[in-house]
């Protein structure tokens, strides 16, 4: 290493680099940097979980080559008080690395062990960066596992702490919509079907279908979820377990499961059944993905139709009044939006996109080994990211405000096909049909047939249950 006063010299099999004196990372770092250029990415230090998570298995990693003895003690104690100094003092100016950086996640898995390195060295000789002595980044740092069995279990537990969230907010949902089926759900209300008049409801049989719907997918997602737990740690580069220390390979997810219940992130994690599997697709997350894809769609179609409902208030269908949150034109005096509804269809838009993207990479990770992963969480944790977002601004902002304009739903409930409807249910399809002809459309007339034929059946009802009782 040689430089001058503001800048120092770092070389790699690739050639020499310029990087600045006290930047704590490397020569693989600026390369990332320089040769792509973040262009509106989120770099790592972005997404605080996968960075934490990774800062975690760098941390276990270390603690169990020293406990096997394949790490200097001193070395191991080095690596694991910067580490977790990163846990608890986080500096996203050392981590500007983001996901689109060619595949693998090499570049990030380089630039934590490169950083690591750096603070180990300073903190144990007082060595400049970039010396790598006596704490070496790819030999220590990075001993006993690669970037594709660590930054995929990184992967993994980053995507069950967002998920963690996230469901909290999906099941609030639930829980308020089936409030409102206690408050107000024996409301009358018109069926449509194809968007047209259909028979009469409540809107505790609309508002409990959505929430069973919900919940159904919010169970799928759950256990897709859960079923991260399963992680490829130790299977190194494609598979393998030769390629790390026996010694390791039994260790380390015990110590990866303490340090994740030390800092308060979800732990419990075991091997995957089938490393070569873990190595080739990464199919949990994907799973993961279109859980999620199917959620945000069920959310969309909600969202959706509190905007029809809520559509007016003269000229649309005035079923619904949501709360007024903000105006909703500069032109129009008056007129106010349903803007919530339609931040929650953004959401799910963007998040259907997000999915997209990751299925994508199922596509592309040919042979041994599938180097998106970088892409396929950068994607999942902003799919989580933006669809909690939604709900929760869905719950706060408009589900638990919107309340039903009775007089008007009904009149909806009674109007024409309704009625004729129940028509049918007391006097038969034919007698129905032959109202429905003669009444030409005034739906008056069809009410009054229909309360004469309510009331004849009340009274044969009457009479029935009068001679059951006088039978002797």
């Amino acid at each position: 290493m040689i430089g001058n006063a503001t800048s120092r010299i770092e070389c790699d099999g690739i050639g020499p680099l310029e990087l600045g004196k006290d930047v704590v990372f490397g020569i693989q770092t600026q390369r990332a940097v320089d040769l792509y250029p973040l262009v509106g990415q989120k770099c790592f230090a972005e997404r605080p979980a996968l960075l934490n998570a990774m800062l975690a298995v760098k941390k276990a990693s270390a603690q169990t080559n020293v406990q096997i003895g394949v790490l200097d003690p001193a070395v191991g104690a080095a690596i694991e008080q910067a580490a977790a100094k990163l846990l608890s003092e986080p500096r996203p100016d050392f981590f500007p690395v983001h996901a689109a950086h060619g595949g693998g996640g090499i570049s990030f898995n380089m630039n934590l062990n490169e950083v690591l390195a750096n603070l180990a060295n300073a903190a144990l000789t007082g060595a400049a960066y970039g010396t790598y002595a006596p704490v070496e980044p790819s030999d220590h740092v990075n001993l006993n596992h690669s970037t594709a069995d660590s930054l995929s279990t990184a992967c993994h537990i980053a995507a069950r702490t967002a998920y963690a969230s996230f469901e909290c907010e999906v099941a609030g949902l639930v829980e308020d919509l089936e409030a409102l089926v206690a408050e107000w759900g024996g409301q009358r209300k018109l069926a449509r079907t194809c968007m047209q008049d259909a028979v009469d409801i409540s809107f505790g049989d609309y508002l409990g279908g959505v929430s069973a719907s919900l919940a159904f997918n919010l169970d799928r997602a759950r256990r897709d979820a859960e079923k991260l737990r399963a992680v490829s740690l130790g299977a190194t580069i494609i598979g393998r377990r030769e390629d790390c220390d026996p010694a390791f390979y039994t260790s380390i997810l015990p110590a990866l499961n303490a340090e994740l219940e030390r800092i308060g992130m979800p732990s419990g994690f075991r091997r995957a059944n089938n490393l070569f599997a873990a190595t080739q697709a990464h199919d949990r997350l994907l799973a993961l993905g279109g859980a999620l894809d199917q959620l945000g769609r069920t959310l969309m179609r909600f969202a959706k139709d509190l905007r029809l409902m809520a559509s007016g208030p003269v000229g649309g269908l005035s079923e619904i009044r949501l709360p007024a949150v903000q105006a909703g034109s500069s032109a129009i005096p008056g007129k106010v939006n349903p803007t919530i509804p339609e931040f929650m269809v953004q959401c799910a838009m963007i998040a259907a996109g997000h999915a997209h993207t990751m299925a994508m990479t199922q596509d592309h990770g040919e042979l041994d080994y599938n180097p998106w992963q970088a892409v396929v969480i950068g994607s999942l944790l902003d799919m989580l990211s933006i669809l909690e977002s939604g709900v929760a601004t869905l719950r706060r902002h408009c589900v638990q405000g919107m309340v039903p304009d009775a007089a008007r739903n009904n009149d909806l409930a009674t109007s024409l096909l309704p009625s004729l409807i129940c028509l049918k249910q007391l006097k038969g399809y034919s007698y129905a049909s032959r109202v429905a002809k003669d009444a030409a459309g005034d739906v008056d007339a069809v009410r009054r047939e229909v309360a004469d034929a309510e009331c004849a059946c009340s009274s044969s009802h009457e009479n029935t249950q009068y001679a059951e009782n006088h039978h002797d």
